[in-house]
């Protein structure tokens, strides 16, 4: 049987481990990624990449790839409220186009260097693997399956084998990272369960829900109203959500089935049709079964040097779009981490800091996402809502108001997007006179360089974002035209090996954003500590960010 060495090997090619392989080659990083199919999926899931996502993908340098794949620029960013496509709108919510998104001066142009993206995580998937095909560094075993692993006193030997072929290999690694999805084979083997909700039963966005990929290129013409990115149909013959993907003639849709359906067998037009109002012509590309409300954290992230990542830790029902960002999330935060170790500076706990600092992020977004699922299906649509009569009219006008208060808040999630934070972060230095950022909110984002959470953004005068200064290790910033001096910091840093850029920005602006002339930046983007002058000792403050 082969035998085959790599550092890293990731289990599972959606879009976390492709992110995860991605960050690492971004990095210089050698690993092997390892999923069944052959091919990336050809069902449309995850719909909304948001701020946070699209910030990890500018720094790996793929984030125009992903806006092409989008939404065009110009396409309704609205969510509205219908009856049916053919007859009445009754609520609306007001969502920026992407154009208006990427405008100077736009809210979220002040709050990032990316606003969130509207496209499939279909399209995207195939864009991270064309990345990926071009990277060196990385083993890509599409086709390939994870028969077995154990664990040894300092690393992991695997079994994998080509489904084609039936080839089998031995592959000898450092760590192994699942991020096989719901139905992880990693995370079974290593006898860790989900904690959590899940089998509420509700008549919408709770319990079997059907999803169906369809071609309907007349659909525009039969709205009475203008083409929205999304759409939701209240009627007594039941509710439905429909996306737009691509803006011309694909879409996909959600229902709840009904018990005793099968969804192998089921025609999903019908479903289709009744939220149009009328039979136009469909081409079903694809349509699958899906568990809603759930809300479900694994009860540990890592056993020794096997590590979870993504579905495999959490699952969420899709409100509000959390799930596959916290997922890219886990990427982001593990991918450092690993690298730290493969280049020889991590301490013996960096690697250990993962589950501390993201399970309570995923705890964080389940309960809202689950929050939000639960104001969705509490919707009880009246029964004379299609009445064509004044008492109709106002039936719709008063259940279209409610609809919109209740829906509201799924669309405007910066707090989600922007301000996790890891204030209980072993790798965190906090002076304890330094002011405590404001309670998190789900909703509104606060900027703050209070370290543990994501490095507040600025625009600088030669019109880059300071997110592009910071390099794939440590960054230094000196603010405000700091004489403060860092030298000590530097020669500890290079000491242990641990890679230190300095970027210095003299704009008082960005100063007064950081409340400090220093700040340590992570290579995630975090902050890890700030003050007006370095500790006395440096040599602790590095061990401590590094995780010795």
């Amino acid at each position: 049987m082969k035998m085959t060495k790599t550092p890293i090997m990731i289990i599972g090619g959606g879009p976390v481990g492709m992110n995860l392989a991605l960050d690492l080659a971004w990095r210089d990083v050698p690993c092997m990624l390892v999923n069944m199919a052959d091919t990336t999926p050809n069902h449309p899931q995850g719909n909304s990449h948001n701020a946070r996502t699209m910030e990890h993908y500018r720094r790996l340098g793929v984030a125009d790839r992903m806006r092409d794949v989008g939404l065009p620029l110009d396409h309704c960013g609205d969510a509205i409220f219908i009856t049916r496509m053919n007859t009445h709108e009754i609520g609306r919510i007001k969502i920026p186009t992407l154009r208006e998104r990427l405008t100077p001066g736009s809210y979220d142009l002040a709050m990032g260097p990316e606003p969130l993206q509207r496209a499939s995580q279909m399209f995207v998937e195939r864009v991270l693997k064309d990345e990926l095909d071009r990277k060196d560094c990385v083993d890509l075993r599409f086709g390939w399956r994870l028969n077995s692993f154990d664990q040894t006193a300092d690393g992991v030997i695997a079994e994998i084998e080509n489904l084609k072929t039936g080839e089998t290999e031995t592959v000898e690694c450092g760590y192994l990272v699942g991020c096989d999805g719901a139905r992880s084979t990693v995370r079974k083997s290593l006898g860790i369960e989900y904690d959590g909700k899940s089998g509420e039963e509700r008549d919408f966005m709770m319990g079997q829900m059907l999803s169906v990929y369809f071609e309907a290129p007349t659909l525009y013409d039969v709205m009475q109203t203008d083409a929205p990115w999304q759409f939701h149909s209240l009627n007594p013959e039941g509710r439905a959500s429909i996306v737009a993907l691509d803006g011309k003639g694909k879409f996909l849709t959600w229902a709840k089935l009904e018990p005793g359906q099968d969804a192998e067998t089921l025609d999903p037009r019908p479903y289709i049709w009744r939220v149009i109002g009328e039979e136009i012509p469909i081409d079903v590309l694809s349509s699958k079964p899906w568990q809603a409300g759930l809300s479900l954290v694994a009860n540990a992230y890592q056993r020794d040097r096997v590590i979870l990542a993504g579905d495999a830790v959490h699952l969420f029902t899709p409100t509000g779009g959390f799930g596959m960002n916290t997922g890219v999330g886990d990427a982001e935060n593990l991918g450092w981490k690993l690298a730290a170790w493969h280049e020889g500076w991590a301490g013996e706990n960096l690697v250990a800091s993962y589950e501390g600092e993201r399970r309570p992020v995923a705890i964080r977004n389940l309960a809202q996402s689950y929050a939000l699922a639960q104001a969705k299906s509490s919707l009880t649509v009246p029964a004379n809502i299609e009445e064509e009569t004044p008492e109709g009219e106002k039936v719709r006008a008063e259940f279209g108001k409610r609809t919109e208060e209740v829906l509201a808040e799924e669309y405007f999630c910066m707090g989600i997007q922007l301000g996790a934070r890891y204030d209980a972060s072993p790798l965190v230095s906090i002076d304890g006179e330094d002011t405590p950022p404001p309670e998190s909110d789900p909703y509104v984002y606060t900027a703050t360089a209070y370290p543990g959470g994501r490095a507040p953004h600025a625009w600088l005068a030669d019109g880059s974002a300071l997110f592009d200064n910071f390099g794939p290790g440590f960054t230094l910033l000196r603010l405000g035209g700091s004489d403060a001096d860092c030298q000590a910091l530097l020669d500890a840093a290079a000491e242990k090996g641990v890679p230190f850029t300095v970027f210095e920005e003299v704009d008082p602006a960005v100063r007064d954003l950081y409340q400090a002339d220093l700040a340590i930046i992570r290579p995630d983007q975090y902050v890890a500590w700030r003050g007006d002058v370095l500790p006395a000792e440096t040599g602790p403050l590095v061990d401590l960010i590094r995780g010795a």
